[in-house]
């Protein structure tokens, strides 16, 4: 939820949505032509990948890294617009040290047998090599299900320990920001509202009903304010 919520922050920022832009009408042409990397049915050859690799990517990733993000999508996208075949997906779903992992690519050219087992379902996260932290599992159903969750615990327990042996200061999982998911859809309200023209005092009246007519004008004030440090960077230590 916190994930969804720091991507309806962050397409709202106008940087943001400048550097979406001017990377798509950078690569106009070659988007056009052979689609674009978040496209659920793209499936580029060997020489169309590799050329993607070597102009887009690094673009790409200098993106990813800057906004703290697994891809670039479009800022016309709400949380809830994006899906892909493991889930609900935003691209806010990630740590600075994760952001922009998924645009390295290995040097080496793929085999066409190699490259189309690494083309995508279509995320960045997908066309690079799986990141360390991830762990997927296949079982038969038709064993016992004691017998599978054993399994299950040794696999998970030992690449557990491989991963904490190699990363010897985990990622900090306390929020960074005291959490206020009761208030974050007010701020992207109060947010919208003011952007689309509306006055402090119209606003505290629409969103805070009940209260006096001082208080609401404050509150609507209050929430703008804190949607505007959220949207312009604050979204990233939501924890």
């Amino acid at each position: 939820m916190v994930a969804w919520y720091k991507w309806e922050f962050l397409r709202r920022n106008p940087e943001y949505r400048k550097d979406y832009k001017a990377l798509v009408e950078g690569f106009e042409v070659w988007f056009r032509k052979h689609g674009y990397w978040y496209d659920q049915t793209v499936t580029w050859n060997r020489k169309e990948f590799q050329s993607f690799t070597k102009l887009i990517a690094p673009r790409i990733k200098a993106i990813c890294e800057r906004w703290q993000i697994r891809e670039p999508l479009p800022p016309s996208w709400s949380g809830s617009h994006y899906y892909t075949s493991s889930g609900n997906f935003v691209p806010t779903d990630c740590s600075k040290e994760e952001a922009g992992q998924g645009w390295v690519f290995p040097e080496f050219l793929w085999s066409d047998a190699e490259l189309q087992r690494r083309l995508p379902e279509s995320t960045a996260f997908r066309y690079g090599p799986e990141p360390d932290y991830d762990l997927t599992l296949r079982f038969d159903l038709r064993r016992p299900l004691d017998s599978l969750l054993r399994e299950a615990t040794d696999q998970i327990k030992s690449r557990k320990w491989k991963y904490n042996r190699k990363h010897t200061q985990p990622t900090e999982i306390a929020p960074a920001v005291r959490r206020r998911l009761d208030c974050y859809g007010t701020y992207l309200k109060v947010w919208d509202l003011k952007t689309g023209g509306e006055k402090f005092d119209s606003i505290g009246a629409v969103l805070f009903p009940g209260e006096p007519r001082a208080t609401a004008l404050q509150r609507a004030k209050d929430s703008f304010g804190r949607a505007q440090e959220l949207i312009h960077g604050g979204y990233k230590e939501l924890r």
